[in-house]
């Protein structure tokens, strides 16, 4: 059976939690961070926050060898998934989300995604977003052949993470109808 290949861009809480938990499921998981302190602690097998059983999960992971960190998009190139998993603060004056890293993601993302020539790729955005982000971030990918942008909000509580992940009470998806 062939091993799905994931990425998950952005390794802070919610994207570190994701790319170890699917790692756990047996997937192919390379997480991707511009913070190469972030990264480099990571693979390190340590982790950069605490959240309880999150730095065993991430151990099995490396030890397996199914779990690896970068910065380099070009190492996510050919992940048949790929989960957009970063931070999305409060803009500095107050009103409304900066979107800022999603944005700027999305278009590292979408430079890297035509090598593989139209295979199927899937683009599943976590992060927390106003009504509407996932509309125009697919105005983004809509060139390149084979690319399907889809949300899948995730439910963490702090101190349940790895287990949320791992067996999630709830799963909402949302993806536009083709055509």
């Amino acid at each position: 059976m062939k091993t799905t290949r994931i990425s998950v861009i952005g390794v802070g809480y919610l994207g570190a939690v994701h790319a170890a938990a699917m790692a756990e499921l047996g997937h192919d998981v390379v997480g991707l961070d511009v913070d190469a302190e972030r990264i480099a602690t990571l693979q390190s097998g340590r982790a950069p926050f605490h959240e309880p059983g999150f730095e065993e999960t991430l151990a099995r992971g490396l030890g397996a060898e199914r779990l690896r960190f970068t910065t380099d998009y070009a190492d996510i190139a050919d992940a048949d998934v790929h989960f957009l998993g970063l931070g999305t603060p409060q803009k500095p004056d107050g009103f409304g989300a900066d979107l800022s890293y999603l944005e700027a993601a999305v278009d590292a993302l979408a430079e890297v995604l035509p090598t593989r020539d139209g295979a199927p790729t899937l683009v599943v955005g976590k992060s927390t977003v106003p009504a509407g982000t996932a509309r125009m971030l697919a105005g983004r990918l809509e060139q390149i052949e084979g690319v399907t942008l889809m949300w899948n909000p995730e439910f963490l509580r702090e101190g349940f993470a790895v287990q949320d992940t791992l067996a999630p009470d709830r799963l909402v998806y949302g993806v536009a109808a083709p055509g």
